[in-house]
């Protein structure tokens, strides 16, 4: 299962450049997330194949230590462990923020801190929208994707360019850096999801109303 996170300009996105980023993008929102529901089982072999595949040298050289370095950060860690051991699910949540490369964190039922709670109708800071019609194999596809990707930078031109109206080149596979509609888009469309937008030119606000007009209604 696949979903979409949207967050307000409140509690950690409280200054006065988020908000100004939802005035600009006309709505309540100022960053997005791609958030993927799977098991242990399934994060665990993904990162396997994808940890023997950088070390093998089968990305680009310096993809192979990002890649690697990223793995071992994120789930070599004795704090990773036991989220997969207490869980039967496990709920990822992929960030790209201002300026910082590409994170990833698990998400739980109940957390005092809303940065690592799985948002639900009490929670102020977030909306979360699950895709419809994602199958396994999309899902598994879309993590290894987003793990892989994990490291890149920020894509700071891009999402200040992100709501001129100029024609911006095709949609790629993958880019070399992402703001955080832009990495959302782009994992969508790699499995044939979300194809009508442009990620360049589509603002966590673009999003969230295409996905309310189009998606969910």
């Amino acid at each position: 299962m696949l979903s979409i996170s949207f967050y307000k300009p409140i509690d950690y996105f409280s200054n006065f450049f988020n908000r100004f980023v939802s005035w600009m993008t006309a709505g309540d929102f100022c960053h997005c997330e791609l958030v993927v529901h799977t098991t242990p089982q399934n994060i665990m072999n993904t990162v396997k194949k994808i940890y023997e595949a950088a070390q093998q040298d089968k990305y680009a050289p310096e993809d192979c230590a990002r890649i690697l370095h990223q793995i071992e950060s994120n789930f070599f860690s004795t704090e990773f462990r036991k989220s997969i051991q207490s869980s039967d699910n496990i709920v990822l949540s992929f960030s790209q923020l201002w300026g910082a490369p590409a994170t990833v964190r698990v998400l739980t039922k109940v957390s005092h801190d809303s940065w690592f709670k799985i948002p639900d109708h009490t929670t102020d800071i977030v909306e979360m929208h699950t895709m419809p019609g994602i199958t396994s194999e999309q899902t598994l596809e879309t993590l290894q994707f987003s793990i892989e990707e994990l490291g890149k930078n920020y894509d700071t031109n891009g999402a200040l360019c992100s709501v001129l109206p100029w024609t911006s080149e095709q949609p790629q596979r993958e880019y070399d850096s992402y703001f955080c509609s832009e990495f959302v888009v782009t994992a969508f469309q790699r499995i044939g999801h979300l194809s009508q937008l442009k990620p360049l030119h589509t603002t966590p606000n673009a999003l969230f109303k295409y996905i309310d007009d189009k998606i969910t209604k």
